[in-house]
């Protein structure tokens, strides 16, 4: 289901921020955060939704693949945003450039947001399972 659900989250959010946003706004909310300039309120929302996606997948029992790979496909997405814009040293960004910008903003920023989704998911999971074993509850007596 991750796998699949992957191209949509890349490309429904390259789809959101070439139509309400741009990719210079995007990077320049970025990047104020990140330096503390100028924090920007949904640059946080962006990065706890991507980990409590990951988190998700990950309590209901996915593993390390498929939640590095749901949060690497929004940061995907936003990198792949530059396509089509005019670069003062490049001109305009094609598809192979727009693509390895996405993937390395993927590996950069969407890696490490999967990997600590799924290290709380993980942690979630364990303590779901300790307290269903200790309230005597299990798989064969909820379906019973």
């Amino acid at each position: 289901m991750a796998l699949l659900s992957a191209p949509f989250l890349a490309f429904g959010t390259e789809w959101w921020v070439v139509t309400t946003a741009s990719y210079g706004h995007i990077e320049t909310m970025a990047v104020g955060t990140w330096t503390g300039t100028n924090p920007e309120p949904l640059v946080f929302v962006g990065v706890a939704a991507i980990i409590a996606v990951a988190t998700l997948f990950t309590v209901f029992n996915s593993g390390l693949i498929p939640a590095t790979i749901l949060a690497m496909a929004p940061t995907f997405g936003i990198g792949f945003a530059r396509y089509g814009l005019t670069t003062e040293y490049y001109g305009t960004v094609g598809i192979p450039d727009a693509t390895v910008i996405g993937l390395m903003i993927a590996v950069a920023i969407g890696l490490p947001l999967g990997v600590t989704g799924f290290v709380i998911g993980t942690l979630l999971r364990r303590i779901r399972g300790y307290f269903e074993d200790r309230s005597g509850t299990d798989e064969a007596s909820i379906q019973a």
